[in-house]
């Protein structure tokens, strides 16, 4: 009997020791993070499923453990809520800014006048969040990665018009026409 009490106890010293290993070292490095956000600091939810830590881990937690629990580029721009973001374009002191979106191409280039239409946007540097604009007017915007977007919208005069995409951070891509005939 007493062989199994020093087990049991073995077995909950070492998973609180296992827990307060992964706190210090995963929780510690996103709250030393210059990009992580001050209000997410000792918050167990950033990684797990469980707002008091342990147990399974929610997609950031299981991306941040892809990543060897070091906290990148990538992360930052696939999980912009746990970051920090521009402020008028100026980023906090520290922060580093996430490369601008880009529009590489649409497909397709023209569209029927008043008629919804689906079209693809290729491009690089797209943030879950983001939202495409046609003539300063959002449209419904579905993130596929960070290379596609998939718009949808009807557009109801003939022409050339402008269509860009704005990431959650703020940053505008540059301009590219779409055609309504």
């Amino acid at each position: 009997m007493h062989f199994k009490q020093i087990t049991i106890t073995s077995l909950l010293s070492i998973l609180f020791i296992n827990h307060a290993l992964a706190f210090s070292n995963c929780q510690l490095k996103y709250d030393n993070d210059k990009r992580s956000l001050p209000s997410r600091h000792g918050d167990c939810s950033v990684c797990h499923i469980s707002p008091n830590g342990g147990g399974p881990t929610n997609e950031f937690g299981k991306a941040f453990q892809q990543a060897g629990f070091k906290i990148t580029d990538e992360l930052v721009t696939k999980f912009p809520n746990l970051f920090k973001k521009p402020i008028d374009g100026v980023l906090p002191p520290g922060a580093e800014q996430t490369p601008k979106p880009q529009i590489k191409r649409v497909k397709p280039k023209s569209v029927k006048v008043n008629v919804e239409s689906m079209v693809s946007i290729m491009g690089k540097n797209f943030i879950s969040g983001a939202k495409a604009f046609i003539d300063d007017n959002e449209v419904m915007t579905t993130f596929k990665s960070n290379v596609k977007l998939v718009i949808d919208f009807i557009l109801d005069s003939v022409g050339v018009h402008k269509l860009k995409v704005q990431n959650p951070d703020g940053q505008e891509s540059n301009t590219v026409n779409v055609k309504a005939k």
